[in-house]
C-alpha cells in the first residue's frame, strides 16, 4: 500500500501518464489507476476533495472529465528534444537520459510516436562523460566571481581522450555555439578567449577572486559585450577582431547572414555583386572564406588576403600531385 499522505502526487503521475485535453479522465478512471498502479484505494469523496484542491491552484482543468495542464505543449516538447538530438556539447548517453524525460512529459498519444526518432546513436556527440558536471562547476565559479583551474584534455591518434595541461583562468561566460559549449574567459594572454568545455576533464575553483573584465587593459576604457563578441567570433578563435570588407554574390547574401547576422553596412552596390564591411575576428573570416571562396572574396585587410592566397596556394599544391 502506497503512502495515503502522496495521494495528490499520485493523482497528478496518473493524470500526467493517461490524460490530454482531448482524453480526459473521469474519478471513476482516475480510482482504478491508483488502484491499479499504485495499489492505493480512495473513495469517491476522497478524491473529489484532492481534485477541487488540485484544480483551485491551476495543476488540473475541466469538469466533466479532467486532464493535466502541461506546462508546455507537445510542439515545444519536441522542439526542445529535436534541439539535443545532434547537440555535440552533451554525451550520448546524457541525451537519451534528457530525452526520455522530456518524452514523458508529452500527452500518452503522442509518445509512441516519437520514441522512435528522437535518438541517433551514432551522431558526434562529445566523449567527455564530464560535461553537465563542469558546466555546474564553471557556473558556481561564474556566480562565486572565483578563478578556476581547469585540466584540458584532447584526442590522441587513436580517438582517445587525454589530459594535456593545466591551466588558471577567469572565467566569465558559458556560451553555446555550433551545438558545442564554450567558455568565455581570461587567461592572462592580451585578450578575452573562448575555450570549448568539452575539451576540459576537470575544473577545480580556487579561492583567488577572479579578475573582473573591467579591469583587463584592453577593456578598460571600453565596455565588453557577449553579444557583440559572439557575433564577431563565429568560429569562436581567438585572436585581433578587425574592420573586414567583402564581396559577396548576390544571390548568396542569404549565406553570409546565416554565420555574420544583419550588423554589416554596404561599402558597394554591383549588378550581381555587393561589398560589406563587418568588425569580425580575423582567424574565423580566413576559414570562412576558405569555405565559402566561391561567392565571396575578401578585400581587407591586405593581411588577410595575402593569408588567405597563402592558404589556397598550399591547398592546390596537394592537390597537383598525383596520388
Amino acid at each position: 500500500m502506497r503512502d495515503k499522505m502522496l495521494i495528490d502526487i499520485y493523482i497528478m503521475e496518473v493524470l500526467m501518464n493517461h490524460s490530454s485535453f482531448a482524453n480526459r479522465l473521469y474519478q471513476k478512471d482516475i480510482i482504478d489507476y491508483l488502484d491499479r498502479e499504485y495499489n492505493l484505494r480512495v473513495s469517491r469523496n476522497t478524491l473529489a476533495g484532492y481534485v477541487s484542491e488540485l484544480r483551485e491552484h491551476g495543476y488540473i482543468a475541466g469538469e466533466r472529465g479532467i486532464y493535466c495542464v502541461r506546462r508546455f505543449t507537445n510542439i515545444e516538447i519536441k522542439i526542445l528534444i529535436n534541439s539535443i538530438m545532434y547537440s555535440k556539447a552533451i554525451p550520448g548517453n546524457d541525451i537519451k537520459k534528457i530525452a526520455d524525460k522530456l518524452n514523458d512529459m508529452l500527452e500518452p498519444q503522442e509518445r509512441s510516436r516519437l520514441r522512435n526518432t528522437y535518438f541517433i546513436n551514432n551522431a558526434n556527440h562529445t566523449d567527455n562523460e564530464k560535461v553537465c558536471e563542469i558546466v555546474e562547476a564553471i557556473d558556481k565559479a561564474i556566480e562565486k566571481r572565483k578563478k578556476i583551474e581547469i585540466t584540458t584534455c584532447g584526442y590522441d591518434i587513436r580517438g582517445n581522450l587525454t589530459e594535456k595541461g593545466k591551466r588558471t583562468v577567469n572565467p566569465y561566460y558559458i556560451v553555446l555555439e555550433k551545438s558545442r559549449y564554450y567558455l568565455i574567459c581570461f587567461s592572462g594572454r592580451e585578450d578575452i578567449e573562448p575555450r570549448r568545455i568539452d575539451r576540459i576533464s576537470e575544473v577545480k575553483i580556487l579561492d583567488e577572486k577572479r579578475l573582473e573584465i573591467n579591469q583587463i587593459e584592453k577593456y578598460k576604457n571600453q565596455a565588453f559585450s557577449i553579444d557583440k563578441y559572439m557575433k564577431e567570433s563565429v568560429y569562436m578563435y581567438s585572436g585581433a577582431n578587425e574592420r573586414v570588407t567583402l564581396k559577396i554574390k548576390k544571390d548568396n547574401i542569404g549565406d553570409f547572414i546565416d554565420w555574420y547576422g544583419k550588423e554589416y553596412s554596404i561599402v558597394e552596390m554591383e549588378d550581381e555583386n555587393v561589398t560589406v564591411s563587418i568588425r569580425a575576428n580575423v582567424n574565423a573570416v580566413y576559414f570562412w572564406a576558405l569555405q565559402y571562396g566561391r561567392i565571396a572574396e575578401v578585400i581587407r585587410p591586405a593581411a588577410l588576403r595575402d593569408m588567405i592566397r597563402e592558404g589556397l596556394q598550399e591547398m592546390l599544391l596537394k592537390y597537383e600531385k598525383k596520388t
